[in-house]
């Protein structure tokens, strides 16, 4: 029965040679995915990142087991590093340049800091929906200074969707107002995620966690890019300490470092399961130790 269960499943996927002569746009739809289809429209290629990940800030006010802010001392609020605003708006620019109606991919003002400990935050994220207005917006948070005056104006400022770690035991009084704030207003077409982590990446290696699962092959960079504050390309949301060297945006366009056929080769290989660097060998997902 199994055995022909996988018949059936391999046959599914031989393409109708006849079908797709007659009409080649079911073949592009079917097999390269509608989403693909409409990338290659609004860009002119298969090949670009669907979400972007921009460190405002480094500094945390947490010291989570499962983050490495817990056993280095980058997030510490003592050593705080920004972005610079030139960067920041530098970053923006050339995604709304990278169609005629401008980038519509994800984007996501965070890595290993707490965005709203960047009193810069509201003004960034009205930058952003100024210039890519079809582009969804994510906070990644702790949720630990989100007041419901700040919900407020980070929504009103262009924020479409709030991602909160549940950290602690306890509720936070913050978290408590703002989701019954988001009762009695309807909270519309904001998302917002809380949650708490039982499980997780360990961090590229950095992290200790039971058994880690190694990936047999990986989609996260091929569709995703970040860039630290100092305009480091990071080929990933683990690369806490940006050892991948890809390029600076300080000095290059982002779409000219993606398109790099070193960058290239990186995210071919992951498609296909061989992991190149010690990040991605080291990579795996499993339970945290207590």
């Amino acid at each position: 029965m199994l055995k022909n269960a996988g018949e059936v499943f391999k046959k599914s996927l031989i393409p109708d040679k006849k079908k797709y002569f007659i009409n080649p746009l079911i073949f592009l739809t079917e097999i390269t995915g509608v989403q693909a289809l409409l990338r290659y429209a609004k860009y002119g290629t298969w090949d670009i990142f669907s979400m972007v990940f921009i460190e405002t800030t480094t500094a945390c006010n947490r010291r989570c087991r499962y983050c490495p802010n817990s056993k280095f001392d980058r997030g510490l609020m003592r050593n705080v590093k920004k972005m610079e605003p030139e960067l920041f708006y530098k970053i923006i620019d050339e995604l709304a340049a990278l169609a005629p109606a401008g980038w519509a991919g994800d984007i996501q003002p965070h890595f290993y800091g707490e965005p709203l400990l960047d009193g810069r935050l509201p003004g960034f994220i009205r930058y952003i929906r100024s210039k890519l207005p079809a582009s969804p917006i994510s906070v990644f948070t702790n949720g630990d200074f989100l007041t419901v005056d700040l919900y407020i104006e980070l929504v009103n400022s262009g924020v479409t969707r709030f991602a909160v770690t549940r950290h602690s035991i306890e509720e936070s009084s913050n978290m408590r107002d703002v989701l019954e704030y988001r009762k009695k207003q309807q909270s519309g077409k904001v998302k917002l995620d809380y949650r708490r982590l039982e499980t997780g990446s360990n961090k590229g290696g950095l992290i200790d966690i039971e058994a880690p699962i190694r990936p047999e092959k990986c989609a996260w960079p091929p569709s995703t890019v970040g860039i630290d504050y100092e305009g480091n390309v990071l080929f990933c949301c683990h690369d806490y300490f940006s050892t991948a060297s890809l390029g600076n945006i300080k000095n290059e366009r982002l779409i000219d470092v993606w398109r790099k056929p070193y960058y290239r080769r990186l995210r071919k290989d992951l498609r296909r399961g061989v992991f190149n660097l010690d990040l991605c060998k080291k990579c795996g997902e499993g339970a945290f130790r207590n």
